[in-house]
């Protein structure tokens, strides 16, 4: 005779217990006494239960005990439920030979990284890191800069710094005759050096023999995705929109969607590796589209939802929707302080959208969309009828829209959170109902978190870190940044 599941030792029934989902976790203690009795008694499955309702995922990398493990959880969400950041854990100053108005932040593995993206006072452009452990642990900042050569300039960024040491940057020579040419400059972040694992570190963006000319471009998207740089290429007025895969390895271009201008918003989402979401002006819907693997690659749509807009609201502007997702990468970097990390089932999908009122004012909303659902419509969603999910059919508990005062009063993504400040949200379909109350009843796996009045100009986060910059003049009457390094912990 077989043994049966109950007949199985403590140690095999945690161990199965494990791979279990939270539901389905407390589904079993409720089918007999002895199972309730070993989920209640494991402090490894109270442990698992934990990180699934924070939001994170811990792969066991480091030496900390279950009870360690435990305490440092409850100590980085008690310090996220109410985030203090009256006083910074280390501050610096933006050095004078860098010029702050062509600089953006962002943050990736850990490090707090400043994009130049135009040569100003003879400094080429590059980038700038400083690694932000290292600024709280010895209350020191060291910049590290990555200059490239004149007189290049710089379209577009993106790093995969978690994964691969990667920063891709799409560039051009503002001197060539008679159009400048747009080529992907593929680097190891750290050096600024021809990246390793690349074949080439220059990949022109070309498709039929023709190289974009960057003259051309109004906007352009990039995202690493494992081993391709997604790149989207919003053109001005007339000119079609592309959509390229680059291997960033193999140095192939695919051109993979050719759209009329104003079909697509500037900007897509990146679901996973495979995965990507487009907003379509002309229907007024999201769309979700699967890369395909070939002898070139291809964009195969397998999903379509309704926006909660009407058609006559959505402006013809590629910038009218900007989407975001709460995590940058599918992979984040093992901190030093944090034995876990953001679970991508647990992250939104941000989507601010610029609207046109009746009495022609704009308005301005933001919707948090649930990733791990918008994934799940490649595999749920028949798109053969071409016909799009209404909101109301596929909203509920995956999605919520609020009213903004404006399109920088966006929340801010941090980890699996979205940080609002300064500027009130307000509940789109219930506004007299909390925000808190609309995010426990329609997204209950999600978390947004007000940090009060907004004490800095400009923020960016993640889930480990909330850095503030604020403009001021320093001793010689130059614009500098001032930066405060929060670290949530």
């Amino acid at each position: 005779m077989s043994p049966q599941l109950l007949d199985l030792s403590v140690e095999l029934l945690i161990q199965i217990l494990s791979h279990l989902s939270l539901r389905s976790i407390g589904a079993c203690a409720l089918t007999s006494r002895r199972l309730h009795s070993i989920i209640s008694n494991s402090q490894y499955l109270r442990y698992l239960v934990r990180t699934e309702k924070a939001g994170v995922n811990d792969p066991f990398l480091t030496v900390l005990s279950l009870p360690e493990r435990m305490a440092v959880l409850e100590k980085w969400e008690r310090t996220w439920h109410v985030p203090d950041l009256r006083q910074p854990a280390s501050q610096c100053v933006v050095p004078s030979n860098i010029s702050v108005s062509i600089i953006r932040y962002e943050i990736h593995g850990g490090y707090l990284v400043a994009r130049r993206r135009y040569p100003v006072d003879d400094r080429p452009v590059g980038y700038s890191y400083i690694y932000l452990h290292d600024a709280v642990k010895r209350g020191s900042v060291t910049w590290h800069d990555v200059d490239l050569l004149q007189p290049m300039s710089v379209v577009s960024y993106c790093f995969n710094v978690e994964e691969y040491n990667l920063a891709v940057m799409l560039v051009f020579n503002p001197e060539e005759d008679p159009e400048p040419h747009g080529s992907l400059l593929v680097l190891d972040f750290y050096e600024g050096t021809a990246h390793p694992l690349a074949a080439n570190s220059t990949i022109p963006l070309q498709f039929e023999g023709s190289v974009i000319c960057t003259h051309d471009t109004y906007d352009v998207h990039m995202q690493v995705a494992g081993d391709r740089v997604v790149v989207m290429v919003t053109q001005v007025t007339a000119l079609p929109d592309f959509v390229f895969l680059v291997g960033w390895k193999s140095g192939d271009v695919s051109l993979v969607l050719t759209a009329p201008d104003l079909t697509y918003a500037s900007s897509f989402a990146l679901l996973n590796t495979t995965l990507i979401a487009l907003v379509n002006l002309q229907t007024g819907t999201l769309e979700v589209h699967r890369i395909l693997d070939g002898a070139t690659c291809s964009l195969e749509r397998v999903g379509q939802l309704c926006l909660p807009f009407p058609q006559d609201a959505i402006l013809s502007h590629p910038a009218s929707f900007r989407l975001m997702q709460a995590q940058p990468s599918m992979f984040s970097s093992h901190s030093p302080s944090l034995p876990f990390r953001p679970s991508p089932d647990a992250c939104l999908v941000g989507l601010t959208a610029v609207l046109v009122a009746k009495d022609a004012d704009l308005t301005f909303n933001w919707l948090a969309m649930r990733r791990d659902y918008l994934c799940s419509v490649a595999d749920t969603t028949s798109d053969s009828d071409g016909s799009p999910t209404p909101w109301e059919t596929w909203s509920a508990r995956t999605a919520c829209c609020v009213e903004i005062e404006h399109s920088l009063a966006a929340p801010i993504a941090a980890g699996a959170r979205w940080l609002v400040y300064s500027h009130p949200l307000v509940a789109r379909d219930a506004p007299r109902q909390a925000l808190q109350d609309i995010f426990a009843s329609q997204l209950p796996h999600c978390e947004i978190v007000s940090i009060g009045e907004s004490r800095y100009q400009s923020l960016t986060a993640d889930y480990e870190w909330v850095v503030g910059i604020n403009e001021e003049d320093d001793e010689l009457s130059r614009k500098t940044h001032r930066i405060d390094i929060h670290h949530v912990l």
